[in-house]
């Protein structure tokens, strides 16, 4: 798999001040005739004259200066002011003409290093009109470009202001606890982690801190952890093993800062057990002695909850950064919500209802995770302009504001750099796995209309450099076509 879509003086002188140098010493004066001194006197009574006289002619001067100043042409300098700074995410004009897409895309699309499956497809945002596709309904991996309809069945069904839950109740004695894992992977030791730059959420201090207050400041001896709510494999199908080292980690419904070893790093190494480093944390901070796996009793007394940061940093964080975990977590808390279940094939009925009832095409369309690291998810590129289409008129819109901006943040912070024009331009997620290389987004043409707009490239065998490279100039191009 591909790394490259799951994308960091006044200076004071230490120099002493100087000390005042001491006076030199007073040379002897020689003594001369006094008419010397006569004639110096005379020329120096004649100097202080002509410096009197000039100081008062310029006093004068700048006196008639400011009762009647001077006017003339002012010439500014070069590159001043200066230049305007170029327009980004413009805005949209209902009255800007729809472009003739059909006479500029399909020679676009022909490019010699797009030589594997295409599928594209570009529609209007204002009427949902499908202005051009080829091969719109041919399902390919569609790559990270998956987390577009994580987010939207999220928003959908959780709303942006949901919150994940862990919960601590009594235990089945009384120097025991039960932590309850709820699907939170964004959990920091102590308020600093991975996710707080988007995501600020709780830390196990939070939750140690008011265990030990419920509990009158006594320590339990043991924490069992309860990770039933998640029943399926930690690995979805289709996902190489070797990606659950760097590229995400093994599921699972409770883990600091994603289960990364080093939590300042993207592709930090995962720990094979996240959920019970976390468990062994947790019970540090409590002064617990023992953690061992258990499930709470029905009705055992609650003793604390924390909750993770809203739905909507969740997405801004997924999205944004095309984090596989998080993506991942959040379309199986999506499932729990809906189904009642935490598993990969609750996820996926429940997104594919989601598309359904947002007036997507579903046919062909096959899901196994929802961050898309699975190369045997499938997905079309009508499936996410009918997608998008729908989310704009639903309470989903809000996944418009977390795509990335092209040449500006997100995954597409460092992308377009062979099409110059289109940065601020187009908003899109990006997809990227070994042989795959989707965006999906929106642009806004140089007359002023939105359009809405996926292409997904499979097999090419230019490059992954080269096809991405392809997909930033054809979108570009059609923004600017004028057409």
């Amino acid at each position: 798999m591909s790394l490259s879509d799951n994308a960091d003086p006044k200076v004071a002188s230490s120099t002493p001040h100087a000390r005042p140098a001491a006076p030199a010493p007073a040379r002897p004066q020689k003594q001369g005739p006094r008419r010397r001194r006569r004639v110096l006197t005379g020329v120096l009574a004649a100097l202080a004259v002509l410096v009197t006289v000039a100081a008062a002619g310029g006093l004068v001067w700048q006196i008639s200066a400011v009762a009647a100043p001077r006017t003339g042409t002012l010439t500014a300098p070069e590159a001043y002011p200066p230049a305007a700074p170029a327009p980004v995410l413009a805005s949209s004009n209902a009255d800007a003409p729809v472009p003739d897409l059909q006479s500029v895309l399909p020679a676009l699309l022909a490019d010699a290093r797009l030589n594997g499956s295409l599928s594209a497809s570009f529609a209007d945002a204002l009427t949902g009109e499908v202005l051009f596709e080829q091969e719109g309904t041919t399902p390919l991996a569609p790559a990270s470009s998956m987390k577009v309809v994580t987010a939207v069945a999220a928003l959908e069904h959780l709303g942006a202001e949901y919150r994940i839950p862990t919960t601590v109740v009594e235990g089945p004695t009384e120097d025991s606890i039960v932590l309850v894992a709820g699907g939170d992977v964004t959990l920091t030791v102590d308020g600093e982690g991975y996710y707080t730059e988007y995501a600020d959420g709780a830390s196990l201090q939070e939750l140690a801190d008011l265990v030990l207050e419920a509990r009158g400041g006594t320590a339990p001896t043991t924490v069992y952890l309860d990770t039933s709510v998640f029943t399926d494999n930690p690995k979805a199908e289709g996902v190489p093993a070797t990606d659950l080292q760097t590229a995400t980690a093994p599921m699972a419904p409770f883990m600091v800062d994603g289960g990364r070893v080093d939590n300042t790093q993207k592709y930090a190494q995962h720990y094979p057990d996240p959920a019970q480093v976390a468990a062994e944390q947790f019970a540090d901070l409590l002064g617990a002695d023992t953690v061992a796996d258990g499930t709470a009793e029905a009705g055992a007394a609650e003793l604390a909850v924390v909750y993770s940061a809203p739905l909507a940093a969740l997405i801004d964080e997924l999205i944004l950064t095309s984090d596989n975990l998080l993506a991942d977590a959040v379309s199986l808390q999506t499932a729990l919500a809906v189904e009642g279940e935490m598993t990969w094939a609750a996820m996926s009925s429940v997104h594919l209802a989601t598309l359904e009832s947002l007036g997507v095409d579903n046919t062909g369309l096959v899901f196994y995770d929802g961050s898309g690291l699975s190369p045997t998810n499938r997905m079309t590129a009508n499936a996410f302009t009918q997608l998008l289409l729908g989310a704009a008129g639903s309470k989903s819109s809000a996944v418009f504001g977390s795509l990335p901006v092209a040449g500006y943040s997100g995954t597409l912070d460092d992308r377009f750099g062979t099409a110059e024009d289109g940065k601020g331009v187009v908003r899109a997620k990006t997809g990227t796995l070994t042989g795959v290389s989707s965006l999906t987004g929106t642009l806004t043409t140089v007359d002023g209309r939105q359009l809405i707009f996926s292409l997904i490239s499979n097999g090419a065998t230019s490059g992954e450099t080269a096809v991405e490279a392809a997909l930033d100039e054809i979108a570009t191009a059609v923004a600017l076509c004028g057409c």
